[in-house]
């Protein structure tokens, strides 16, 4: 059995990192666990694949170095990564977990075979077959540090506000009326409140149309924020019935809902 060399160990070691985090990621609902389990996802381990797979044995890039360069091939393939799927329509979280899972894999494979010519951890050398003294790289610009931060803080930024809108792309858009006599359960009572909820994600302005027993139909406008509730009291003989519709002001022709306080049987 062909011996593993020290790259192919820390291969080994990113493909086991990234399964666990792919898995506890797509299976969890919990806000904390994603960002402890998805960030590094994102932030580090595709791209310390990539560079193993393009440096195995550290002859260009040691030390502190390396890591920074880790990051930052991270922080560019979730940046290209998101606007391909972006473009192509799947921005999820499933298939942003496949792309990175599929650039792990693919990296991991050709870390594994370029790394395959010295075993046992032996030292690598320079092209001119001189023996690479073992050196760490102990100083980073202030430039080169800074500039991590900032990817950093930004693609954090990115997560955040993804995570905000998914939550808001995935949550209903209504309207909601009701009709309910006063006291509730006294059909034949001769005030009815009307009620209308704005659940559209934005603010808007309804037009709601009022008709009252057989006379004639009523309209008024009314602006309402996300969330906020519109109510008004009916007068009616008693068991008169009582309908509402609630539309766009925008498009009045398009009833968003319908409510009716039936006479009683």
């Amino acid at each position: 059995m062909t011996a593993r060399t020290a790259p192919r160990q820390v291969i080994l070691l990113l493909v086991m990192l990234t399964a666990l985090c792919a898995a506890v990621t797509a299976a969890s609902s919990v806000g904390a666990v994603d960002i402890v389990f998805g960030l590094p996802l994102a932030l580090f381990i595709p791209g310390a694949s990539l560079i193993w797979a393009v440096d195995p044995w550290g002859l260009a890039v040691k030390g502190p170095e390396r890591i920074m360069w880790s990051f930052a091939s991270s922080i560019g393939i979730v940046i290209l990564g998101g606007l391909l799927l972006n473009l192509t329509g799947g921005l999820t979280r499933q298939h942003w977990l496949i792309l990175s899972s599929a650039v792990v894999a693919i990296t991991a494979v050709a870390g594994w075979l370029r790394s395959g010519d010295r075993v046992g951890g032996e030292p690598a050398r320079a092209p001119s077959g001189e023996e690479e003294p073992a050196r760490w790289v102990t100083t980073l610009s202030l430039r080169s540090v800074a500039l991590l931060v900032a990817a950093v803080l930004v693609v954090s930024g990115v997560f955040v506000l993804s995570e905000r809108t998914n939550t808001e792309s995935n949550r209903e858009h209504f309207v909601q009326a009701w009709i309910l006599p006063q006291p509730t359960g006294n059909v034949f009572s001769t005030t009815a409140q009307l009620g209308v909820r704005n659940e559209e994600g934005d603010t808007e302005v309804l037009l709601i149309r009022v008709k009252v027993g057989s006379s004639g139909t009523s309209s008024r406008t009314v602006d309402l924020r996300d969330g906020q509730e519109w109510t008004r009291q009916v007068s009616r003989n008693p068991g008169q019935p009582v309908s509402a519709t609630v539309a766009m002001a925008s498009r009045p022709s398009s009833i968003l809902d319908r409510v009716d306080l039936a006479k009683p049987s």
